[in-house]
Formats: structure tokens, sequence, C-alpha cells
């Protein structure tokens, strides 16, 4: 490369590591809906984001409302700078008592993505109901086609439905979905965590199966199921691999107390409770429950993983679990309070993922803020032990006070997901609901809202000075199946190393890690890994001062 035009480019990306204080703005809000008035939908209760189903480039998230006459799904994709378009919904068949339950992923592992939703169902004039639905992509790029259109055009149908095979009049609230192959048996599973069940007072998890052809009439297998009565509602059934054993795990956050239950997969359709901890908090009269909100990730990147416990009712409590060896051999001392974020308005948290909106390598805890009307983002610093309160930084990177310029308004943003740059522009956003917008107080409120950073990396003090060591570019294409190609350039002779993580901080292969020369490189990653977000770290030392060492971090979407 031409000296003049290796500093052109180091410019131009130098350029795009500049910093900002508020970085975060309002970009996107839902002012019309399909079936229903926008001041009908008043229990917006589910999204999800961050894929890009059709492989056209353009993301899109999936959001549900429930409880209503007219229960439905919708699909929104970008068509442009922060313009969003629906580009297909369902309306569920059956009657809902409380939220739908998302999925997106390749549930019968044959390479085509799939939208999985689920209903906790009204058994009513039929007494056994359909209470999970998948809808397969068509496989024509750029077309949000998803199920079967044999009844017309928008006359969309399930590609399946199933029952879980449950008994007749068998109440049955399933929530939390998600798709994996967690058993490694080169299959994937779908992982279903049931709020509530038959009595009332019953909670439980499913595995289940789904092998063939939807064209074929697919069989549905329980391939391991757990039920037990507790005295608070499960709203979290996450995993993760806590003790990096390569078993993963299963987490159960009853709200009961703070209750919990972790399971191990120790082989196909085998799994043992390795931890059980019942009603923690109940000595300091606090009913702490999680919301999709324990999540699994080495933040400082050690080897040694950390569990994150973003923990409902009005104190803002973040909790960590770190150290772990052995999931077995967990206790309820392993569990530490983290941070408080002070608390606005009733408090709350809600939904809790871990991202890295700003790209500058350092994990963020974005978490939905309920009553507080504020999402938050709780940082780590980039060094400092992560159970250490100061080795994170909380920011509001939403706050609807502010937007509205009310003290009067009751918001319930119930449920948040980050998304990867779904409209192309090279920034990050985040989807949220508020599942009880107050129409009547503030006529501009609405049930869903997209947020945008507007860096693409660090977002921290102004004034810290921009990293000189390398720069990593955009991998091509993005998404991507099976093969990707990521650039970067050197401004000096280096050691470099470059892997590839998965989001629960998982390193997933090793692509380069040598001595190389100052100029523009480009490495080539093909896997076989299955659908997901996967993280690029590039960590790179000047041979002449191996002091200076930085890392930097890229998105890469998967869509098999």
């Amino acid at each position: 490369m031409k000296k003049s035009l290796f500093l052109f480019v180091l410019l131009i990306s130098a350029a795009s590591l500049s910093y900002a204080q508020d970085p975060w703005k309002l970009v996107w809000r839902m002012t019309e809906s399909p079936y229903l008035t926008l001041q009908n939908i008043t229990e917006m209760g589910m999204v999800k984001a961050g894929f890009d189903t059709d492989k056209d480039g353009w993301g899109e998230f999936i959001c549900t409302w429930t409880d209503l006459d007219t229960n439905a799904i919708l699909m929104y994709e970008a068509t442009g700078d922060n313009t969003y378009k629906l580009v297909w919904s369902w309306v569920y068949p059956i009657s809902a008592n409380t939220y739908a339950g998302i999925a997106v992923g390749d549930i019968n592992t044959n390479g085509v993505v799939d939208i999985v939703t689920t209903l906790p169902s009204v058994a009513g004039v039929d007494p056994n109901p359909p209470r999970v639905w998948v809808f397969e992509w068509n496989g024509v790029v750029g077309e949000n086609r998803y199920g079967n259109y044999s009844g017309g055009a928008g006359k969309v149908s399930p590609s399946s439905y199933w029952n879980f095979a449950l008994p007749d009049n068998y109440d049955f609230r399933p929530y939390s979905l998600t798709i994996e192959d967690i058993d490694n048996d080169a299959s994937n599973e779908l992982i279903v965590g049931v709020r509530a069940a038959g009595n009332g007072s019953s909670r439980e998890i499913y595995v289940v199966s789904l092998q063939g052809s939807f064209d074929l009439f697919p069989t549905w297998e329980v391939e391991w199921s757990y039920a037990h009565e507790f005295g608070g509602s499960l709203y979290n059934v996450t995993t993760g691999d806590l003790d990096s054993d390569g078993k993963k795990e299963i987490y159960a956050f009853i709200w009961n107390s703070f209750t919990m239950r972790i399971f191990e997969c120790n082989g196909n359709k085998q799994f043992t409770e390795a931890f059980a901890l019942d009603e923690f908090t109940s000595a300091k009269g606090i009913d702490y429950g999680a919301l999709d909100a324990v999540r699994v990730a080495d933040v400082n990147k050690d080897g040694v993983k950390e569990m994150y416990i973003a923990a409902t009712e009005p104190t803002n409590k973040i909790f960590i679990v770190t150290g772990i060896s052995d999931v077995s051999k967990m206790t309820s001392a392993d569990i530490k309070e983290l941070y408080t974020i002070p608390v606005t308005s009733g408090g709350k948290f809600r939904s809790m993922y871990i991202a890295d909106p700003d790209r500058d390598g350092k994990a963020d805890l974005m978490i939905a803020g309920e009553a507080n009307g504020q999402i938050f983002s709780l940082e780590y610093k980039g060094s400092g032990n992560p159970a250490d309160s100061s080795s994170w930084e909380h920011r509001i990177i939403y706050d609807v006070w502010k937007e509205s310029g009310l003290t009067t308004i009751s918001p319930r943003l119930f449920y948040g997901c980050p998304a990867t740059d779904m409209d192309k522009d090279g920034k990050d956003e985040y989807v949220f609901v508020n599942y009880s917008p107050d129409y009547s107080v503030w006529t501009d409120d609405v049930p869903l809202r997209v947020i945008e950073i507007d860096r693409a990396t660090s977002v921290g003090d102004a004034g810290v000075s921009v990293p000189k060591g390398s720069i990593l570019l955009p991998n091509y294409p993005n998404p991507f199946n099976p093969s990707t190609t990521i650039p970067y350039i050197l401004s000096s002779r280096s050691h470099v190393r470059l892997e590839v993580y998965n989001t629960l901080g998982q390193r997933v292969d090793v692509l380069i890690d040598d001595i190389q020369e100052a100029g523009q490189h480009a490495t080539t990653w093909r896997t076989t890994l299955p659908t997901g977000l996967y993280l690029a770290v590039l960590v790179s030392s000047d041979i002449e001062q191996p002091e200076q060492t930085i890392r930097l971090t890229r998105r890469m979407l998967l869509v098999r």
C-alpha cells in the first residue's frame, strides 16, 4: 500500500474513533400498526432484534403484543437510515393470558432460518390448542416470507405447530425461548421456559427437538423436561457455560426471593441439577426475580467467566457470580452484589443482554429499566476485577422523562434487545417496548422505540487519546455464510492475534497469532458454526514498544 493511501485510510478510520458524551439518540418510534389502532396496543411485551433472516443486508426486529382480543407478532426491517418498515406479521389464532415468546434460528437444523413463537394460551373452546408455531423462511434473498402462503397472498400460516403433548385443559404459559445445540449432538434444540403451568404454581422447562422437513410432517420430541412447584413465576430460562467445561447449562431463575436452579447437560438428552437455591433474599424481605436477565460472559477475557443477574424489584441491583470451576460445587456464598443503580420512580430492572454497541471491546450490560423510565448501560472499563463495582461505569442511554418533559407518566419499559447495525450506517441500535403507554397523559407516547449510538467506538470521557497501533475494519460480507473477510491495518510492525468469540465470551477460533509488518492485511474466516453473532477480536502489540497493546472488536453476523 502506498504511504499516502495508508495515511489517508488511517486518518479516516481514526476519525471514526472520536468520542461523545451523549452518544445515544432516539431514531425511530412506532407510529402505526396493523390490526389495531396504535392506542389499543397497550400490552407490547416482547422484542428480539439483531438478525437479517432474508440475507439482504438490512437488519430486522420482531415484536409481539398479547392479552388482547387480537394478538399479533410483527417483523420490521430497516429500509434506509433510521427508517423501518413492517414486512411480515401474523395473528395468533387463539386467546392469550400473558406475554408471547420469540426465538429466531434454525430449529430443525436444515440450514434455513425459522421464526419460532409461543403463546400462553387459554384453553377454551379447544381444550388443547397449539402452544408453539414455526415459520420457515422461503430461502429467497430479500424476501421476508416466512411460513406457508398456500392460502393466497398475505394469508400466511405456520410451517409447523405443536401442543407439547400436553393433557387437555392444561394451563401452559411459555415465555423464555432459546434455539441452540445445547447437548452438542449437531442438532439444534428449542429450550423453553414456562413461567406457570398446571395448577398455576408449577414452573417448567422443556428441551425439545424438531426433526425432518416441514413438507413431510416433521417430528417433535421432548428430549428433557423439568417441573417443580415454586412460590413465584419463572421468567428467566437462559443458557451458558459458567464453569467452561464444555458442558452447557440452563439457568432457571424463579421470582421468589432469589430462587434459582442450574441444570448441566452431560450428554444427549441428559441433564443434571447442579445447583439449587431457594429464597436467598427472603431474610432481607426482598422478592428478587429476573426477566431474561441472567447472562454469562468473560468480560475481561481472562478465561474465567462471570454470571450477571439483573434482579427485579425496586432496588436496581446487579449480582455477579465468578471463579466457578465446577457448577456442581457452587454455593450461595458465590453470589455477590455487584452494582446498584439509583432508583427512579419505583425502579425495577427487566431484560438484560450483554453487548458492545460502541465497539470499543468493552462489554456493556444493557438493561431495560421498566418503571424507571430509563434504559441502562453498565460498561466494563476494560481493566480491573469484574466483581469490583469500581471496574464498571453506568450510563442512562434513554430517559422517557427527558423525552416527554413530564413527571406524571407511568412507563413500563418492559423488554429491550440490542441489535447490530440494522440500517447499515455503521451505528448499532437498541430496540425496546413500553408495555403500557400513557396516551391520555402524553399523546406522543408509543409502544415501541429504537435508539442508536452515534459513535462506532468508545463512549468514554472526552479527551481520551485515539489508539494508534492498529485499525480493525468491517468484515465483508456481513452478514455472511459460510465465510467472511476480516481486513485490518497495522501502523507498525506488531505481534498480531486475531480471534473469534461468541456472545457468551467463548473463544471459538484463532485466525492469526504471528508477527506482521505495517500495512493493510486481511484474513478469511470460514466456519461451520451455527447462526449467530460473533466477535472478531484483534489484539496487536508494537514490536518496538510492546507495552502499547490495544484490543479492537468487530461484530460479525453468521446466518445459515
